[in-house]
């Protein structure tokens, strides 16, 4: 049997949520979850224990830059679960910055349904896969 797959979508803005979940909804394996306050995304996390983050970088209440830093450094929970940043900068500079505190993948908003599923499924499976051999060796 195969693991689902659990997206956590971390973005302000409902239009954007309710895109990603139509372009999610056909397919059985993944399932989504919404948080739109970054505050509150650690207790998100914690709570569907997500495969794969999805997160913006402009959002009111918390930089999204600051958040990959706070994912990536502050909280051992979400210290390796894949972090896809989801933006409308399309800047060299503010990617490189996103891959620099950790981000694992970057997408310009809004991305075609085939490429943003391909890429949930790859770093989900790979983390997946990494739980699987820290347990094996635990």
């Amino acid at each position: 049997m195969e693991e689902k797959i659990i997206v956590l979508l971390i973005d302000d803005q409902s239009i954007i949520c309710e895109a990603i979940q139509r372009m999610l909804k056909p397919e059985d394996d993944i399932i989504f979850h919404y948080c739109n306050d970054p505050t509150k995304s650690l207790k998100f996390v914690k709570e569907c224990q997500p495969t794969v983050i999805v997160q913006d970088l402009v959002m009111p209440q918390m930089e999204g830059l600051l958040l990959v830093k706070i994912l990536r450094c502050q909280d051992a929970i979400t210290v390796n679960i894949p972090l896809i940043v989801l933006s409308s900068k399309e800047e060299p500079t503010i990617k490189a910055k996103a891959f620099e505190l950790g981000a694992n993948d970057y997408l310009v908003k809004l991305p075609n349904a085939l490429e943003l599923i391909a890429r949930i499924r790859y770093h989900s499976k790979a983390y997946i896969n990494f739980l699987k051999r820290q347990e094996a060796e635990a």
